[in-house]
């Protein structure tokens, strides 16, 4: 159904941010086709025994798709959902998971601290399962049950564009496949949560122009940002938290995530007027307190950025992703805005935020399997 679009001729030759992002719908409808496949030894696994809850094990974006899937996971699942970065759970939380299935996540499978916490996990007695995006990548040496996204492609998935929206895919199809099949959630929900899947992936090329056209209408602004601040919460944390993480990582400039309540509590204080913020509207149990907070940020800075599901809002700085589906598959798409405002500032700026000095570090503080 999609063809991969030709780059922009404005986009850099080298594959960059933007490429992945136009690669996602293709991949997602891919991994969609083929959901039984995909998730089904996961599934498996899941309801051989009785497990009482779910440990998603992370770090980095890894962390963030655990972030963006966990409340779909409880809810079509109906089990206890967990989130610890990799290596505090190593080191330190690693206790009192009786009955859970851990997951471990990376990416590129070479996360150091993610092994690290797959040993753990099998020193601990737990049932472990590793994921990542590559074959036969680093951490299948430490893992006897290694599963794969399913969204591998050639080149790079440059600041993992691509890997956050199809994974986050791949455990919501996880969750409906297995809820189903344990029969806690119904089979009619079922069929309407994959029809709402099918149109966001069908939606996607459509989001990502008014994006851009988002993205157009505030760039001056979005080129002099010298802070930003993402505020998320419940499902929307997910994007939020990746968000903050793209702006620091490829603009370079401080960027950090607040639960939406959390955020009246001290970090409103510190805000300038050159300061941006990025609100997060994504569900209707905070949409009124959302639209309160973001009334009252004016007061603060001109540079208030909502992202909502909910139409009626002209301003120019509002981006609606105006698909009509359960919220709690919307991370898909609420985190695009912030892939592509960090990759075109980036072009349009000529920034890369990684230097020499990045590299030395890199090199020094290894945080990658080879």
């Amino acid at each position: 159904m999609f063809a991969l679009e030709n780059l922009k001729e404005d986009m850099r030759m080298k594959k960059w941010m933007y490429d992945c992002v136009l690669e996602t719908p293709a991949t997602a409808e891919a991994m969609f086709k083929n959901k039984e496949a995909l998730v089904g030894k996961l599934v498996d696994l899941f309801l051989a025994k009785d497990y009482k809850k779910i440990v998603m094990v992370a770090s980095g974006s890894s962390y963030n798709i655990a972030n963006c899937s966990k409340y779909a996971i409880q809810t079509y699942l109906g089990v206890k959902v967990d989130l610890i970065n990799s290596v505090t759970y190593a080191k330190y939380d690693y206790q009192f998971h009786e009955n859970a299935l851990v997951i471990c996540m990376s990416q590129s499978g070479k996360s150091t601290n993610t092994i690290e916490a797959v040993i753990k996990a099998k020193e601990c007695g737990n049932d472990v399962v590793a994921i990542s995006m590559v074959p036969n990548s680093p951490i299948t040496r430490y893992c006897d049950t290694v599963l794969e996204y399913g969204s591998y492609g050639p080149g790079d998935d440059v600041f993992v564009c691509r890997g956050v929206p199809t994974s986050t895919l791949y455990f919501i199809l996880f969750a409906l496949e297995a809820g189903v099949k344990k029969g806690v959630y119904p089979k009619d929900s079922y069929k309407k949560r994959m029809k709402e899947i099918e149109t966001i992936v069908h939606e996607m090329p459509r989001i990502r122009e008014k994006i851009d056209g988002w993205y157009d209408a505030n760039k001056e602004e979005l080129w002099s940002m010298k802070r930003a601040m993402t505020v998320g919460i419940g499902p929307s944390f997910g994007p939020a938290i990746e968000g903050a993480l793209k702006m620091e990582e490829t603009i370079g400039i401080p960027s950090n995530v607040y639960e939406t309540e959390e955020f009246l509590h001290g970090p409103v204080y510190e805000i300038k007027k050159d300061n941006a913020v990025f609100l997060l509207d994504m569900d209707d149990k905070m949409h009124d307190r959302v639209m309160m907070i973001y009334e009252g940020l004016h007061q603060l800075t001109d540079r208030v950025y909502l992202i909502t599901r909910h139409p009626g809002n002209s301003d120019k700085r509002v981006m609606t992703i105006d698909v009509d589906t359960c919220s709690l598959l919307l991370p898909m798409l609420f985190v695009m805005p912030f892939q592509i405002l960090s990759s075109r500032v980036c072009d349009d700026c000529r920034i890369n935020a990684i230097t020499v000095y990045n590299y030395r570090f890199s090199q020094a503080i290894k945080t990658k399997a080879n």
